[in-house]
């Protein structure tokens, strides 16, 4: 015997028994690219890493692993490393699926609905997906305005929730201005800030300094780093943080079992080891920015902003941003990346620095585009 109408039927509006927190707008996925691309300088990839090297770890992880069997829990042999790295105690470092699982994982600690995380743009927009996916709100803060992109302490103090907002990003070196804030200025944000500061130090490879070392100092501090960018393993997907055990403790407990694949863990143990390999790479992607920010600054139209990461913004002075990137793109097969939909990032375009040969091709097509415009 059956009931007289299906299930098909009973359901009017599907939305209703969903979380939809972004009606169907898309989230975080980036816009489809329309053309071939010959030169991959949009997305902060570290290709400057030796192809040839990355390959040949690969083919050792392929003799090491049996992927029939799981992966280590925790991915301890890793955090071992990373530990002894940084001179912390392994009970301090928890591994994830990528930089934005150790954000998932930073939101999910201390946000729920009600509570605000506070994002100073601009800055990672995962930031703020993430937030929005668990149900929380976004305490909106802003940098100064440009050409500086500075952040100002006592305005972020001061505007601020303090019973409501549970979390505040930082990004230094930020992503997509490239600048790297002062040590006073985070420290006494951190120091004062009624919550946890989860601090983005993804690019600090190719920036000034690192504050890990002031982790006794701040408990309330968790410091992210991303093996995409200085260790070239954007597609193997593997992040970290670092912070205070109580806070590493719980936010294992988070995790979902054997949430890094066999394969990138083994990677990640190798690449980690290469000690000289990653100094040259850092040192050349440092000199390959200098050398192309001061090209950028002769450029007509065209005002970069000063970087310390792998990658340059550079605001397009008299034409619009969007129809350079289609154009160089379409024309010249050079993918960059259209930061304008960002605050105060208004007709702002963002070029990776990656191999010699990519970067001189970007800076010959930008300028041929440049000149044909004027």
């Amino acid at each position: 015997m059956t009931c007289g109408i299906t299930l098909k039927e009973k359901i009017i509006d599907l939305s209703d028994m969903i979380n939809d927190p972004f009606k169907g707008k898309g989230g975080f996925m980036p816009d489809k690219i329309e053309h071939k691309v010959m030169v991959r300088v949009g997305l902060n990839e570290n290709l400057a890493f030796p192809e040839n090297l990355i390959k040949k770890l690969i083919k050792q992880v392929a003799g090491r692993i049996d992927p029939r069997v799981y992966p280590e829990d925790y991915c301890d042999s890793l955090c071992d490393l990373i530990s002894y790295d940084y001179q912390l105690n392994p009970n301090q470092v928890v591994a994830g699926n990528g930089g934005d699982k150790i954000i998932d994982l930073m939101v999910r600690l201390t946000i729920k609905a009600g509570y605000f995380a506070a994002i100073v743009y601009p800055t990672y927009p995962m930031y703020e997906h993430a937030v929005k996916v668990q149900g929380g709100d976004v305490t909106e803060l802003f940098l100064t305005p440009p050409p500086e992109y500075d952040i100002d302490p006592d305005y972020i103090l001061s505007n601020i929730k303090p019973k409501k907002d549970k979390l505040l990003f930082l990004c230094s070196p930020n992503n997509p201005t490239g600048n790297q804030f002062t040590k006073d200025k985070i420290s006494k944000i951190i120091a004062e800030f009624p919550g946890i500061v989860a601090l983005d130090e993804t690019y600090t490879d190719f920036g000034g300094y690192s504050i890990v070392n002031s982790l006794k100092q701040f408990p309330n501090l968790i410091i992210m780093k991303s093996m995409s960018k200085f260790h070239g393993m954007a597609g193997m997907r593997l992040g970290y943080a670092l912070a205070d055990e109580f806070l590493i403790a719980r936010l294992k407990e988070l995790l979902p079992a054997f949430n890094v694949n066999i394969a990138s863990l083994e990677l990640a143990k190798l690449v980690i080891q290469e000690k000289i390999a990653l100094k040259n790479i850092v040192e050349n992607i440092i000199s390959e920015r200098d050398a192309i920010y001061d090209k950028l600054t002769k450029l007509n139209g065209i005002s970069p902003y000063k970087s310390f990461t792998n990658f340059i913004m550079f605001k397009i002075d008299n034409y619009n941003a969007a129809d350079v990137q289609k154009t160089l793109l379409k024309e010249k097969g050079v993918l960059v990346r259209n930061m304008s939909a960002m605050p105060l990032c208004e007709n702002c375009l963002r070029v990776s620095i990656t191999t010699k040969e990519n970067n001189d091709v970007f800076l010959q097509s930008l300028e041929e585009i440049m000149q044909e415009l004027g």
